[in-house]
């Protein structure tokens, strides 16, 4: 066996090491692992993980079928000492390139299923009440504007720290009155709002770069560490902002057409008065997450940032009416 430790992309404590094993048949397997302490990671301590919730996850019987919908990739896991540490197939030949270019279509078509197969699988689920879980506060409030103030922006990492505050700066600044207001609300206050709108169980970090397009049309998912439950829209809102560069279609067909496949996959249509409010779930959680990224790319002059500042304005405009 070789290792070798592996660079990755974010802001995640995590460590993760690259494994080249020779079994003695002479076939060679590559696996990758990932160690984590949830005390010292920033996103476990913002969304409230005191024991790892990617192990959890794999752990919890009423659970399993996440994996109906999603392809598994981990082997192993381990806890113990605070640490977690998980094994699982090395995907580098199934990732999508990371890079600030469009999916194509049908690349885009792909994860939208898989999306709406994992919320059809989990939605109302009992195992939704499992105390570990991300709530929809820990989303609201992950990075939101009261994040760029006090204490809690000394939990985000240097890197990222002085960007949230400049970002949230500048929001303030451009956004109009009535939703720079709804930007500082609290994030308790937020979920409230949406207490009655059906739950699922949620990918919570549902960046491009956390799946893998497997043969046969398969997606496989891993970094779980936020995974979570609340309205479904929330994964979609988050992935609207998160993933702005990478959207083969405009946001509101991208939106449409998760309607469509989530309907289908619930055997139950989405009535009108539902979906509208799932919508404001979804703009408000993306807005609430991203919009600090999306001022200073406006500031900055970046290209196509004020069509995407104005639709995002647009949007809450909506949403907050």
């Amino acid at each position: 066996m070789s290792r070798a430790v592996l660079a990755t992309s974010g802001y995640s404590s995590a460590r993760h090491e690259r494994l080249e094993i020779t079994l003695a048949t002479g076939e060679v397997r590559q696996l990758v692992v990932k160690h984590l302490r949830p005390a010292g990671d920033w996103t476990a301590r913002r969304t409230g993980d005191q024991l790892g919730r990617e192990a959890l996850l794999l752990a919890e019987p009423s659970l399993a079928g996440v994996w109906d919908a999603i392809v598994c990739p981990y082997l192993a896991y381990w806890s113990g000492g605070g640490e977690i540490g998980l094994v699982m197939n090395d995907l580098s030949p199934f990732l999508l390139p990371d890079m600030r270019a469009p999916l194509s279509e049908d690349q885009e078509e792909q994860l939208l299923m898989a999306l709406a197969g994992l919320h059809a699988q989990s939605w109302l689920s009992p195992a939704l009440a499992l105390p570990w879980l991300a709530r929809a506060e820990h989303y609201a409030g992950f990075l939101d504007a009261p994040s760029a103030a006090g204490s809690s922006l000394a939990e985000l990492p240097a890197a990222l720290r002085e960007r949230v505050r400049r970002g949230w700066t500048a929001a303030g600044r451009l956004l109009p009155a009535p939703i720079a207001a709804a930007m500082i609300r609290p994030a308790d206050e937020v979920a409230r709002d949406w207490m009655s709108l059906p739950r699922t169980l949620l990918h919570g970090d549902v960046k491009v770069a956390n799946f893998a397009l497997m043969p046969g049309r398969k997606v496989a998912a891993f970094d779980w560490a936020m995974l979570g439950a609340g309205p479904a829209t929330m994964d979609i809102g988050w992935y609207l902002g998160v993933n702005a560069s990478r959207l083969a279609r405009p946001k509101d067909e991208f939106v449409a057409r998760y309607r469509v496949l989530l309907a289908e996959r619930l055997g139950s249509p989405l009535h009108d008065a539902l979906w509208e409010s799932l919508q404001r779930v979804a703009v408000i959680t993306g807005a609430r997450m991203m919009l600090w990224s999306k001022a200073l790319a406006l500031e900055s002059g970046g290209p196509g940032s004020q069509q995407e500042w104005t639709w995002w304005v647009e949007h809450l405009e909506a949403a907050i009416r």
